[in-house]
């Protein structure tokens, strides 16, 4: 349920802002608007203004209209001084191009209001147990190794490391990562990203061989880990031989193993120590398991003001547009197989997982299709507003229309194109949903 619910309110959330922009334009150039959609099919509400337009949500949540009084559809329409076509061409392109603006300013608002409600928090990227026989292994990455660079990119975080390997998808060069060793070396390591290429359903990392380090926080006093001897800042890197891979499973394992004597390998100052731990044995609502008394690390916080927080936003929105941009063109050059396209069923699943997250993963979600939705459209595909764009700045430079025969069949060329990729999305989709 909250997979289907969190799907429409996205949906209808970019829609109805990328359709509004081209409203607000169409009355600001003195357009007649007849309808305003959110959604197709029937229609489940409506009602009209005292400006003639009709104000309605039908029941397929997969896009929406706005209709001008427009002469090619209307033929009694011609003349009238609210009819579309008649616009002057720069009018039209402006009007086309309002749509993608407004997905642009809702991602940059989202953004905002993130940064400045919630500020920004990630994971340091620091290495930890690399898995034999990977990519990574082979590149030299060890445990406790921090990632300063990728390129001439400097980081802090997994996540601009996560947007580095999109950019880098479909590369045959391996990607230059320069690390900060645990013995405090400066050290660049090339690393081959194209077993992730060839698998983009695997989590990256994974696909590659790293995984995230886990690091000590805090350590209770008179608890289980402080008895053990472990420290703040310690990395964990095996518990009774197994590799720890991820704070959840170190978690599963203490829970796991209460009352237990066990031995943990731990990162200290670039030496690995064996430490012996017994996780306590706590009752909690009738349920019984191992506690130590440790909290997650490893995590850096900024805070924005509001004035802070335009700058902020604006340098996640460039980022994360820079991504959408090069992977929409790793697509069209075959860089990336169409078979990675994703459609409503994929959109529906993120979006379901981004909001069991909480508020500020679904809004970093919204916006991030809101940026998708932008830049497509942005496409100078006929049928798309990119395309209609494309079609109105030649108007403005021959100084005269296009002929009518030539726009009816680009139009048609359009939609052909764009049903065609809306029909392998969903094929894609319903591949993955039964392989």
């Amino acid at each position: 349920m909250l997979t289907v619910l969190a799907f429409v309110v996205t949906i209808v959330i970019i829609v109805a802002f990328h359709e509004w922009g081209h409203f607000l334009a169409m009355r600001a150039f003195g357009v007649r608007v007849l309808t305003f959609s959110v959604g197709f099919g029937p229609k489940i509400l409506r009602f009209t203004d005292k400006k003639g337009t009709e104000w309605v949500v039908s029941a397929i949540p997969l896009g929406g209209y706005v209709k001008p009084l427009d002469s090619r559809e209307d033929e009694t329409a011609e003349g009238d001084p609210g009819e579309f076509s008649a616009k002057p061409a720069w009018q039209r392109v402006i009007t086309y191009a309002a749509g993608p603006i407004f997905n642009f300013i809702l991602a940059l608002f989202i953004y905002w209001l993130l940064m400045a409600a919630f500020g920004q928090r990630d994971m340091q990227a620091v290495v930890g147990p690399v898995t034999p026989g990977t990519v990574a292994e082979q590149a030299g990455f060890q445990p406790g190794d921090h990632i300063q660079a990728v390129g001439e990119k400097a980081m802090e975080g997994w996540r601009p490391f996560y947007n580095e390997l999109i950019l880098h998808l479909g590369e045959s060069e391996p990607l230059p990562i320069t690390v900060r060793s645990a013995q405090g070396k400066t050290v660049v390591r090339e690393l081959d990203t194209s077993p992730w290429s060839a698998d983009l359903d695997t989590p990256p990392l994974e696909a590659l061989g790293i995984n995230q380090a886990v690091i000590i926080g805090e350590v209770l006093e008179n608890s289980a880990a402080d008895a053990a001897g472990l420290r703040i800042d310690d990395q964990v890197i095996a518990l009774d031989g197994e590799p720890v891979t991820g704070w959840g499973q170190w978690q599963k394992n203490i829970m796991d193993s209460a009352g237990q004597d066990m031995s943990v390998v731990v990162l200290r100052d670039g030496v690995q120590r064996t430490l012996q731990i017994t996780p306590q044995s706590v009752t909690e609502q009738g349920q019984t398991f191992g506690r130590v008394g440790v909290a997650m690390g490893g995590i850096y916080q900024q805070q924005f003001g509001p004035m802070q927080a335009v700058s902020a936003a604006g340098q996640r929105f460039a980022e994360q547009t820079n991504v959408v941009w090069a992977s929409l063109v790793k697509l069209v050059t075959g860089k990336l197989s169409l078979d990675n396209l994703g459609g409503p069923i994929t959109i529906a699943q993120v979006a379901g997982e981004s909001a069991s997250y909480g508020l500020a993963s679904f809004l970093a979600l919204l916006a991030y299709l809101s940026i998708t939705l932008g830049i497509i459209n942005l496409l100078p595909v006929p049928m798309l507003d990119g395309g209609w764009i494309f079609f109105g700045i030649i108007e403005m430079i021959r100084g005269r229309s296009l002929p009518e025969r030539f726009l009816m069949a680009a139009q048609g060329l359009g939609l052909t194109i764009v049903i065609s990729f809306m029909l392998l999305a969903i094929y894609n989709d319903l591949v993955k949903q039964f392989s």
